[in-house]
């Protein structure tokens, strides 16, 4: 939304400051060009009109938010330490602390990596975390991408 903004701005902000036309004559064995300043021909009004609507919908798009997923607007809700807080088990408030550190979501090896656990441990902490409503994992290539999802 940002890049259409910008290009319809643009676009937008160059027709209206060079509203010439060119004029190709062609005679016989002459080329001459002629300007014709301050004249809008169809394509000119067109062309404006079509990147301020493009710019009018996108800073709208962009002040509503449309451009964000649900997961982006429901981790923005979400206070992170109180997650951590909700848990009693020591793994839990380990792998929720990391990925609280890491702004609420990080791949599954790098909890590995960074916890010291297992990768069985990891997983069975993530099973639990996940079938509570806690974390949700999406597959990522060879690892998964963990994500808090749940303000308990």
């Amino acid at each position: 939304m940002f890049a259409g903004l910008l290009i319809s701005s643009f676009v937008f902000t160059v027709k209206l400051l060079q509203p010439v036309s060119v004029q190709v004559i062609i005679g016989e064995g002459t080329v001459e060009l002629t300007q014709q300043p301050n004249f809008y021909v169809l394509v000119d009004v067109l062309m404006i009109a079509a990147s301020a609507f493009i710019g009018g919908v996108c800073v709208v798009c962009l002040a509503l938010g449309v451009g964000e997923s649900e997961d982006d607007r429901k981790l923005e809700e979400i206070d992170l330490t109180s997650v951590v807080d909700s848990v009693d088990d020591d793994s839990e408030k380990v792998v929720l602390g990391l990925l609280a550190e890491s702004g609420g979501s990080m791949f599954q090896s790098d909890i590995v990596n960074m916890s010291g656990f297992s990768k069985g441990k990891v997983s069975l902490v993530l099973d639990r975390l996940e079938a509570r409503g806690i974390v949700q994992r999406n597959r990522s290539g060879m690892t998964n991408l963990v994500t808090i999802i749940k303000n308990n």
